[in-house]
């Protein structure tokens, strides 16, 4: 299986509309023309991976400054399509990630949910080490 790692393009929305949905996320095509932009205006940038011409997977590499942590690169969004789950295409999306993120900041960090028992030790095997959990909460505008 060859797999493909390149830069989110336009023609790839509808692929990652559905990647997002298996996420839990379900996203209208302008909520996703504007995340897109919006990620992309703060130095972000969005990987799609491919299979035989298919997206597949997809992860985002953001910067986040904060007050008291300082500067760090953060990986989000990573998903993997069911059925090529577990084939190694989460690692090289991640993978990529770092590369990317390597020549702008000194640390990466990922989030994931309580719930998503997989993930923790997903990114637990690719050397990344849970420093804390937390509640996010919300105010709708």
């Amino acid at each position: 299986m060859s797999i493909s790692v390149r830069l989110y393009l336009e023609a790839d929305r509808f692929a990652l509309q559905q990647l997002m949905t298996e996420l839990g996320y379900s996203l209208n095509d302008d909520e996703m023309v504007d995340h897109i932009r919006e990620i992309r205006a703060k130095d972000g940038e969005v990987f799609v991976a491919e299979v035989a011409g298919s997206v597949v997977g997809c992860i985002c590499a953001i910067i986040d400054v904060r007050l008291a942590a300082g500067k760090y690169g953060e990986l989000v969004s990573l998903t993997v399509t069911r059925n090529y789950q577990g084939s190694g295409i989460g690692t090289i999306l991640v993978r990529h990630g770092e590369s990317w993120l390597r020549t702008r900041v000194n640390k990466i960090r990922v989030r994931a949910n309580t719930i998503r028992n997989k993930a923790h030790g997903f990114y637990e095997a690719l050397d990344y080490k849970p420093i804390k959990s937390q509640k996010i909460f919300i105010k709708e505008l």
